[in-house]
């Protein structure tokens, strides 16, 4: 049995197929940890839903960005882009949709230390606040008030506080699971950051070179949207997506 990490889809099932041949995955012995993004612009999201899905307990996926964009889309409270347009019409769209809802944003294994998320883990967090405050969101998406969540999220919340409370709390959790990828070293999330490290201004860092990260005895794996192209990465696993047809192997049976 082997663990492997793949970053995120984008939605191209034929990359994701192709990759999973390369490393020879057997969903009956092997699992897979995906980072995020199973949807994306490419029309072919339909059938990445479709067959993470099947792959039952093979499979761990966690939300990343494009999956809420597709979440808020399905609920009429934010703006489709045609690679949803195929999910959003499929006779198994309302199965589909629930199984996304249900994902969870970081996913830990104790026994391999490991520690999956899309794009990271707030510097001021433990690992217990991590794993509660994720909660706090994938327990709202995954009932029945998912959609005045939906309704409500925002994508500009970018500074923690332990007093943040209702939405902002959510949408702040939200937006450090699924979109944080540069900020200050006071940890305000920059979203319109990305691109390598060694092109930055002054004081804007990666979310995993902040000091003092609480919970940084994780090994974490996530998904590189940013192309950090960073090689001072102890402790940290950046994955390429999909496209780069790269999967990291974190352990053997």
């Amino acid at each position: 049995m082997a663990l492997y990490a793949i970053g995120s889809i984008n939605g191209n099932y034929q990359a994701l197929q192709q990759l999973l041949g390369k490393i020879g995955f057997d969903p009956a012995t092997d699992r897979i940890w995906l980072a995020g993004n199973l949807a994306g612009d490419n029309p072919q999201t339909l059938e990445v839903l479709r067959l993470v899905k099947s792959l039952g307990k093979s499979a761990i996926a966690v939300l990343g960005d494009r999956d809420l964009q597709l979440l808020s889309a399905a609920a009429g409270c934010g703006n489709s882009v045609a690679g949803f347009e195929p999910v959003l019409a499929a006779p198994d769209r309302d199965e589909l949709l629930k199984w996304l809802r249900q994902r969870g944003l970081i996913h830990h294994d104790a026994k391999l230390n490991y520690t999956l998320v899309h794009a990271g883990v707030p510097a001021e967090w433990s690992f217990s606040q991590a794993m509660t405050f994720a909660y706090e969101v994938e327990s709202v998406l995954s009932q029945s008030q998912y959609q005045a969540f939906l309704e409500h999220h925002r994508q500009d919340q970018s500074r923690w506080h332990a007093k943040l409370r209702g939405w902002k709390r959510l949408n702040f959790v939200a937006n450090a699971y699924t979109r944080m990828k540069y900020c200050n070293e006071a940890g305000k999330l920059d979203f319109s950051a990305s691109g390598p490290v060694s092109a930055q201004r002054d004081g804007l860092l990666p979310w995993y070179r902040l000091a003092n990260r609480q919970a940084g005895q994780l090994r974490i794996v996530f998904a590189d949207d940013a192309g950090f192209e960073d090689r001072d990465c102890s402790g940290v696993f950046p994955l390429p997506d999909v496209y780069a047809q790269i999967a990291v192997r974190l352990a053997d049976g």
